[in-house]
């Protein structure tokens, strides 16, 4: 596996709190539990790079890495601990919703998702957003090791109807094994267009 070279940008909590670059940017999204600051630790080959913790939703903000000097990730906070949760869901619309729609660099979304799971309405509006703003989508789900490869198979037939997207823009990794990350690299450069 490639060692690539990620640091800290910025913290932001508004659109003022930007950095401002001329990199593309992928944002990750994805609920609190579905293993999105594993994927990118595991991208990036760190193990902290980008925070986990056994509290769902511990990130509400958004995390801004460059990586390579070539590209940005940016970790948005996981939207279970919304749900059910009105202030949640409007503290995580207003960081959101201007992101979506006002960052030009922003170019591709990344959906993670366990594998196990069927697509949340959080999810759904994640693609919808998505579409509304032409980003490229790449569907991630985590947890392969979980399932058979016949089960991994179903499921991924199964969210790709639920979020009515065609099944070839979905990878199955396992995060901890880094089973899966050189095929997420190679989507992530075929989408930016990079060598």
């Amino acid at each position: 596996m490639q060692y690539y070279e990620a640091k800290w940008m910025a913290t932001a909590a508004r659109p003022d709190q930007w950095p401002r670059h001329h990199l593309p940017e992928i944002v990750f999204v994805g609920r609190s539990n579905a293993g999105k600051s594993s994927l990118i630790n595991a991208l990036v080959n760190r193990n902290q790079l980008a925070y986990t913790g056994k509290t769902p939703g511990k990130t509400r903000l958004l995390n801004f890495f460059v990586v390579n000097a070539q590209f940005v990730f940016t970790d948005a906070p996981g939207y279970g601990y919304a749900v059910g949760n009105r202030d949640s869901l409007i503290e995580f619309g207003n960081l959101m919703e201007p992101y979506f729609e006002k960052r030009s660099n922003l170019k591709a979304m990344v959906l993670v998702l366990d594998c196990r799971r069927t697509p949340s309405r959080e999810d759904i509006a994640m693609v919808d957003y998505a579409k509304a703003n032409h980003l490229a989508i790449l569907v991630v789900c985590t947890k392969k090791d979980k399932l058979s490869y016949g089960k991994l198979k179903n499921q991924q037939f199964m969210i790709a109807k639920e979020l009515k997207l065609n099944a070839s823009s979905f990878l199955a990794v396992d995060s901890v094994k880094k089973q899966g990350i050189d095929e997420v690299w190679h989507k992530i450069h075929e989408t930016l267009s990079l060598k």
